[in-house]
């Protein structure tokens, strides 16, 4: 009796795995998007333009967008009451560059975006901690890199602007050096970058 019931099994166990076999795959499962705003919303540029920053800056700063078209005014996505100002990534850049900037940085933000010599009185100071896309180190208003050139690509960081951009003068140039180093040196938008990691 035993015996005769081990052939039985065996074949009720091939015929479970033939129809296993036989049956077609399953198709892949498209993954789900990443929970969180979608990108380019309002709450999205919020979220981005916090990530430039530690929380002890962020959780009180306000966050502004990029103009639309030149000449235009930034757009307040938030207010704030601690003194900085965040912003979301920078459109035409190819990385992931927000920044937030204490009122002194805001100052030689909007004097540089003016094409006007910054008239600072002490340091300012700034975060990238998503790292920054520069399309050059020289030129201040380069929209592109030079033909034949790659953007300026740096990791996380912090970045010092002076009063006077001579204070910095002889300081190395170097982006790849992993040490600080200095953007647009020998102009009036000088400034240092601090990467911290």
């Amino acid at each position: 009796m035993r015996s005769a019931s081990i052939p039985f099994l065996c074949t009720i166990l091939l015929t479970v795995g033939c129809q296993k076999q036989a049956e077609p795959p399953q198709e892949a499962q498209a993954p789900m998007p990443p929970p969180g705003p979608a990108p380019g919303t309002p709450e999205w540029k919020i979220q981005n333009a916090l990530s430039a920053g530690p929380a002890a800056i962020t959780a009180n700063a306000a966050v502004m967008d990029w103009p639309t078209a030149p000449g235009e005014a930034m757009k307040e996505l938030r207010a704030g009451t601690n003194g900085w100002t965040c912003m979301p990534d920078v459109p035409s850049t190819p990385g992931t560059d927000p920044m937030c900037l204490d009122a002194v940085f805001l100052e030689w933000a909007g004097a540089w975006q003016a094409h006007k010599i910054p008239a600072l009185k002490t340091a300012g100071f700034a975060y990238m901690l998503q790292g920054g896309s520069d399309a050059s180190n020289t030129d201040p208003f380069a929209t592109h890199p030079d033909s034949g050139a790659s953007w300026v690509n740096s990791g996380p960081h912090v970045m010092v602007v002076f009063p006077d951009p001579a204070m910095i003068k002889g300081m190395s140039t170097d982006h790849a050096s992993g040490a600080p180093w200095v953007m647009f040196q020998g102009t009036p938008y000088a400034h240092v970058m601090m990467p911290v990691k």
